[in-house]
């Protein structure tokens, strides 16, 4: 009986110490960007970023309202540099297995159907919802 509960310990212990990578996860995403380090804001690829959100997103996705997407003016209040640039990256796996983007999908009607071709491009919208935040708590200051 005292190996079967040492047993049962030590394969506790294994599974939560397992388990641990799995709530980083959650918080930078499933998908490559592991860490990112930023610089400050790039004009010309936050534009091409902007331009990118015009042409990609508009259509589901605003800029300080829900549409049939969500509101996502303020994403980097709610999550990491590396959740959005792995969600941009990785949207299916992402929709599939982390529980962040599961909850936040079944809020609205669709999945988000956005293809990125490059981590350069994800990087540009990331720059453009990294100024545009910076543009919402100036305004919102005043």
């Amino acid at each position: 009986m005292k190996k079967l509960v040492g047993s049962f310990i030590i394969f506790t212990l294994f599974v939560c110490s397992v388990e641990s990578p799995k709530n980083e996860q959650s918080i930078k995403g499933i998908g490559p960007i592991d860490t990112l380090i930023l610089e400050p804001i790039n004009d010309s690829i936050m534009k091409i970023g902007m331009n990118t959100f015009t042409s990609k997103c508009t259509s589901c996705h605003t800029m300080e309202y829900k549409n049939s997407g969500p509101d996502l003016s303020n994403i980097l209040a709610r999550r990491q540099p590396e959740w959005v640039m792995n969600f941009l990256l990785n949207q299916k796996e992402m929709l599939e297995k982390d529980s962040i983007s599961i909850k936040t999908n079944q809020k609205f009607e669709g999945n988000c159907n956005l293809t990125i071709t490059s981590q350069e491009e994800a990087f540009a919208l990331l720059e453009y919802f990294r100024i545009y935040q910076i543009w919402l708590h100036e305004f919102n200051a005043k």
